[in-house]
């Protein structure tokens, strides 16, 4: 088992008989609480069937216990547990604190902000698991809590409501930050002795609480929007709790395609999860437990092989591994690709990674294997890309003679209309269905011809600055990458830069829109057609709106066509239309065009000759651009 956590939900049912509280522990457990008079009943982990394996924490037989956590895990991700130590009157006080702190004025709960070591207050839409996600953020509001009491550091400590208002807070929040934390060390022995393990082997955890509120209303700007959006939990365990509003929902096989979600009740892990608006207000409280922040994660010796390699690298200790999740998925940087499959086990290209030795083996196997690999750390603020998408959507939405009006130049800067680019010249249509618009290195306007072309400021006063440093800095990362490609192919970091490559490149934005509607005559038409893209390195974002596909084999017949998530690459791909409309940011690099590009001397041999001859950067760009623009 490489991946173990635990959640657990609390879920508020009515029955003829008794009142049902429901408490999940995720992809290893989830918990349910069935209140009938006496102790609650947890759910540990499971599915959405009530024959799922119940665990018993007062049970004396631990071994079979263990067994039906390891089933669970294996075959489920979830299971139930019950005597699990969390009684009913606690559960209602933390529920009570919970709703009465969310129903503050927005600026008394701001007051409380979250702070550097992500404790208090996040408002809604600062927080998006889902980085695909269209939307600015989800829309929970929520309030972290860490160990009560481990306030050394000022930066770190927990934020309190004043004691006026909520005399109770304190002391409710930390007994059941302490109660909770138990469970999970039960739990947590549960897990070691289904691993063969001694039950004390996950030795002191850290505990954070998190309570969360759902809004009942939708503004018909958030409709499809996710109260939170799809993501897997990245701690060691999670117990959920929630009020018993229904919402939550869980895929499975997250590498499934399309993904298959299930509504669920009081039930959540670390399986892919998400929770849907319902119309009705919703609140939860999550318990995370963790490692301690200095300990590495890594696949136990004795659940690995050589046969049965870990499935994830040792890259991290649980510290930085949260820190990274957490910016990845509550608000902070973003995820991006550099040419990736569409699965989750390709390698993961760290730019701040001391051993660029792995890092550049990483990418040298990426590239043999997949032609593509996925990029962290790479520089592109979350905020500066939602800059970059905000100016986008907004000229597009531009009548068409304003878009018109800054035509495509001579250097092919500015805007290009629907069908006037034809990537796939074997398609039958007139033309590919997207639109676009190209910027070069903004401030270098020497040549009236070739200089940028930029709406009006009135329209959009933060265009120019916006993708001045958007350019700047995916030209940064991308001389980074290539100093990794360098070194994968036994050359120094600096072998592109000492060539030439860098001396005035030719580098350039495309800013891409792809209708939503498609008329009859464009039926089996494509956003863009297939094609391979010619410059030396593109990272491409995009709003997570699917479409993407690649072809890793190109020259097989029939081509194997693989839908992918905001991927994109140097391997054959294509963008289909799905019906809604999508948006993305394309960054080419191209060397200087006076630089003869050929078969590198490590690459090639008497036995094994160049495949093409020499060529001028510049000549090869412009007869590709003569075959795809008409």
């Amino acid at each position: 088992m490489a991946h173990l956590s635990a959640h657990s939900i609390d879920t508020e049912l009515q029955t003829p008989s008794c009142r049902r509280w429901i408490f999940a522990a995720a992809a290893t457990t989830c918990r349910q609480e069935r209140f009938s008079g006496g102790q609650p009943e947890m759910v540990a982990g499971a599915g959405n069937h009530l024959d799922l394996p119940v665990v018993d924490l007062a049970s004396f037989d631990l071994r079979t216990a263990a067994e039906s956590v390891r089933k669970a895990c294996v075959e489920y991700g979830f299971f139930y547990v019950v005597s699990h130590g969390v009684e009913k009157g606690l559960l209602e006080k933390v529920f009570a604190e919970s709703r009465r702190f969310f129903e503050l004025p927005m600026e008394e709960k701001m007051a409380l902000k979250r702070n550097k070591s992500h404790l208090g207050y996040t408002p809604p839409y600062a927080d998006k698991l889902d980085a695909s996600s269209k939307f600015k953020g989800d829309l929970n509001e929520n309030f972290k809590l860490g160990p009560i009491g481990d306030e050394g550091s000022q930066n770190g400590a927990n934020q309190w409501p004043s004691e006026e208002r909520f005399p109770f807070w304190k002391e409710t929040m930390k007994r059941y930050h302490t109660t909770a934390r138990a469970t999970g060390n039960r739990i947590l022995s549960l897990i070691a002795l289904s691993l063969n393990l001694n039950a004390e082997f996950f030795d002191c955890p850290i505990g954070f609480l998190r309570l969360l509120h759902y809004p009942g209303e939708v503004n018909e700007s958030d409709d499809g929007n996710y109260g939170t959006s799809a993501h897997s939990d990245f701690g060691i365990l999670t117990l959920l709790a929630t009020d018993g509003t229904p919402g939550l929902q869980i895929c499975r096989e997250k590498d499934k395609h399309p993904q298959l979600w299930e509504d669920v009740h009081h039930i959540d892990g670390s399986t892919l999860h998400r929770v849907v608006a319902v119309g009705k207000e919703r609140y939860s409280v999550a318990f995370f437990l963790d490692p301690d922040p200095d300990l590495v994660v890594q696949c136990l010796e004795s659940c690995c092989s050589e046969e049965c390699p870990p499935s994830q690298s040792v890259n991290t200790d649980a510290g930085r591994g949260r820190q990274q999740a957490a910016s990845r998925g509550g608000g902070g940087r973003p995820e991006m690709a550099a040419g990736a499959g569409n699965r989750l086990d390709l390698p993961v290209v760290d730019l701040a990674s001391p051993d660029l030795g792995a890092a550049a083996e990483s990418v040298r196997k990426a590239c043999v294997e997949s032609g593509f690999f996925y990029v962290v750390n790479h520089g592109l603020e979350e905020g500066l890309l939602e800059k970059v998408f905000e100016e986008s959507r907004r000229f597009f939405e531009l009548p068409m003679e304003e878009k018109m009006a800054l035509l495509r130049n001579s250097n092919h800067r500015g805007y290009t209309p629907p069908y006037a680019e034809k990537l796939d010249p074997s398609s039958k249509f007139e033309g590919d269905l997207k639109e676009s618009f190209y910027i070069g290195a903004i401030g270098d306007e020497s040549l009236q011809d070739d200089a940028n072309q930029y709406p009006s400021e009135e329209h959009l006063p933060s265009w120019k600055e916006t993708f001045k440093l958007c350019h700047a800095t995916a030209l940064d990362t991308s001389k980074r990458i290539l100093s990794l490609i360098a070194l994968s192919l036994d050359l120094e970091a600096e072998f592109f830069e000492n060539i030439g490559a860098f001396s005035c490149p030719s580098a350039a934005l495309r800013l891409l829109h792809y209708p939503g509607e498609v008329d009859d005559s464009d039926d089996g038409n494509y956003g863009a057609s297939a094609h391979s893209d010619y410059g030396m390195i593109t990272l491409l974002a995009t709003d997570g709106t699917p479409g993407l596909q690649i072809c890793r084999e190109k020259d097989r017949h029939p081509q194997l066509w693989e839908d992918v998530h905001h991927i994109d690459g140097s391997t054959v791909h294509r963008v289909v239309a799905v019906g809604k409309e999508r948006y993305s940011v394309a960054f080419f690099l191209d060397p200087n065009p006076d630089l003869v590009v050929k078969c590198l001397e490590s690459c090639c041999s008497e036995i094994c000759p160049p495949r093409f001859p020499p060529v001028k950067s510049g000549d090869y760009l412009k007869e590709r651009l003569s075959v795809t623009y008409k």
